[in-house]
């Protein structure tokens, strides 16, 4: 992705984003000896990376197409994405997220005029219910990460990372269905060659970790997590392949190490994420860092924690 098709694509979706900030953590930097930046998508305007590539995707459709609506299915943040990019489209979106979805993240998607159907204790049960819904309505369904476009959005926060900390050595990004980092991974690719990236999931949803062990996406028999935003039981064929290209590593963390994590984000640095959001901090402590000069960016990547999971957390 070259620097000028990605200026486009922010300035495509810059009137439904917000450019966070990539700012430098004093706190971790001491901690680990080297220059600890946090990219903070937990203050996008939906707490949550993904309006990145929800806004590129409508962007790329007639609204003739959209007339019927569009649907898809979430865990929360992208549901909250696309139905405020729908909003503003004057587009009626239907989101289906499983029933165990922080009340917070329902409360928000009905603020932004969707219709919230609970199905299922997965986000794969909610896929399925939206498949009999296109079916039956017709609806657009908008994928969560199995989506070029999506990607292709998602790619304007390695553009901003890169802008932000041009001697960028390492980025560390959250795994859930594998959008993020793709689109991270080929925009800094290109920008930035030589750096590492390097992907986090949650040790009872590694389904990435799998597949790429397995030698093609596959579907895990259960998953084990709190932390929602990650909790995707089989990975994108599109980001597959583009992780198994340029990602230099999966690390996996533990229920506790996230919640550890976010207590410390929010102690220390004065910021409130999710446990999906707080997992690239708490792989800190299992990698290789650069030099003391050495340039370190995790991806802060949505802040949708429900407050009465957040006191259980923190005690």
């Amino acid at each position: 992705m070259e620097i000028d098709f990605l200026k486009a694509v922010a300035q495509e979706i810059k009137p439904l984003i917000l450019r966070t900030p990539t700012i430098y953590s004093e706190e971790l930097s001491n901690h680990y000896g080297c220059n600890i930046y946090l990219k903070l998508e937990n203050l996008q305007f939906t707490g949550a990376f993904k309006i990145r590539g929800n806004a590129y995707k409508l962007s790329r459709l007639f609204l003739e197409e959209l007339k019927s609506g569009v649907i898809t299915a979430s865990s929360g943040n992208h549901g909250l994405g696309l139905s405020l990019s729908a909003q503003r489209k004057g587009v009626k979106a239907t989101v289906v997220v499983p029933e165990r979805t922080p009340a917070n993240k329902i409360k928000k998607l009905n603020r932004f005029g969707a219709e919230v159907i609970l199905h299922g204790n997965s986000y794969d049960d909610a896929v399925e219910e939206v498949r009999r819904i296109v079916d039956r309505e017709g609806y657009i369904y908008i994928p969560s990460f199995d989506d070029r476009d999506i990607i292709t959005g998602n790619a304007t926060m390695g553009l901003e990372i890169y802008q932000d900390v041009p001697q960028v050595d390492l980025v560390i990004c959250p795994i859930g269905g594998g959008g993020g980092i793709s689109g991270i991974g080929l925009a800094l690719q290109s920008l930035k060659p030589g750096v590492r990236i390097v992907g986090v999931e949650a040790e009872g949803a590694a389904s990435m970790f799998s597949s790429l062990q397995a030698g093609k996406p596959c579907r895990l028999p259960e998953i084990f997590t709190q932390a929602e935003g990650i909790a995707v039981s089989e990975p994108g064929k599109i980001p597959y392949g583009i992780v198994s290209e340029i990602v230099e590593k999966i690390l996996l963390v533990s229920e506790k190490e996230m919640q550890e994590a976010l207590k410390f984000l929010l102690e220390k640095v004065n910021i409130v994420v999710e446990l999906a959001g707080a997992v690239s901090t708490a792989a800190l402590a299992k990698l290789p860092l650069p030099s003391p000069a050495g340039n370190v960016v995790c991806l802060v990547s949505g802040g949708n924690i429900d407050l009465e999971k957040l006191q259980e957390i923190i005690g």
